[in-house]
């Protein structure tokens, strides 16, 4: 490799036939060269990354309310009444629900906003 050379740092990347195929069908239609291609493609493409977190929660949120409403709908099915604290249970996991998405659309919105 030529020291005068303004990129003198490779990178290697695998890919398997059908990728390769799907690549170079596009850089002929790009009119480029592979090497331009590819950095065109790195360096101009937004990579948005979403923490899961907030989804993981309340995927678990949501089944233990699942878990509660079952035990309360065998409660009332078994002729026992409802009592306060279970609707307040609820109406507070509901609420912790709605908090947790209300979050993850404004930490979407923000990250498309930055982009």
């Amino acid at each position: 490799m030529s020291a005068n050379r303004k990129r003198n740092i490779p990178i290697f990347i695998r890919v398997t036939e059908e990728e390769h195929k799907k690549i170079l069908d596009k850089v002929k239609i790009s009119n480029m060269s592979i090497n331009r291609y590819f950095i065109n493609a790195a360096l101009r493409t937004n990579i948005i990354v979403y923490d899961l977190t907030s989804i993981f929660e309340l995927s678990s949120q949501i089944s233990y309310i699942g878990n509660n409403i079952n035990q309360i709908a065998k409660k009332l099915n078994q002729g026992e009444e409802m009592h306060d604290n279970d609707i307040n249970y609820l109406k507070e996991s509901m609420k912790n629900i709605n908090d947790v998405l209300s979050n993850l659309y404004q930490d979407m919105i923000q990250n498309l906003e930055e982009d």
